[in-house]
């Protein structure tokens, strides 16, 4: 092949890889902003504060800084396969104020746009009160009425071991001394375990 022809090919190919280096497609980076609306509402959009009037609201302290300064844990890859593992994401992700980590465990399966909505409030409402503790809620056990025993009662054998159908979240409120508790069902999909309701 002459010399000629190999680096008019050359030239061809260069120029293929460029013109198709400039037009492959590229991960689009999505952010979602938290802004505060005119009326002090919390808006969560993946559109700039400015263009919908608001202004940007800040997540919290959770800025790299001295020792006794709190810092965003990194995120955690996967989702809980056990229940000590959700525990420990909610409890995370209130002592972080951070409600993307906290919606990040939420069941979210079936949900409409009007009610994510209200729930993303209620997240944040949850992620911003200081913790006290959380509670695992077992199943109520049907009680004997007025002396006489229940089916459960007489059928049971042998104690069962009831696994927990709740996580009961204790806080306090903004006064930092009322009591605040809000109750989110357990929910196992795919192996994992998630908060709901």
């Amino acid at each position: 092949m002459p010399r000629a022809s190999i680096n008019l090919l050359r030239a061809a190919l260069l120029a293929i890889f460029l013109v198709t280096a400039g037009v492959t497609p590229r991960p689009a980076n999505a952010a979602i902003y938290r802004c505060q609306a005119p009326d002090g509402s919390m808006v969560y959009t993946d559109r700039a504060c400015s263009e919908l009037g608001a202004t940007a609201a800040p997540a919290g302290p959770v800025q790299e800084g001295p020792p006794g300064q709190r810092r965003r844990a990194p995120p955690r890859v996967g989702c809980a396969r056990n229940l000590p593992e959700l525990v420990l994401r909610v409890a995370n992700a209130i002592n972080q104020q951070d409600t993307n980590q906290l919606a990040g465990v939420y069941h979210w399966a079936g949900m409409s746009g009007g009610q994510s909505v209200a729930i993303l409030r209620r997240l944040d409402a949850v992620a911003h009160r200081p913790l006290a503790g959380i509670v695992q809620v077992s199943p109520q056990v049907a009680q004997s009425i007025d002396g006489m025993v229940t089916d459960a009662e007489y059928y049971a054998k042998r104690p069962v071991s009831q696994s927990p159908v709740a996580l009961r979240i204790e806080q306090s409120t903004g006064d930092g001394v009322s009591p605040s508790h809000t109750v989110f069902g357990l929910q196992r999909h795919f192996g994992c375990w998630w908060i709901r309701g």
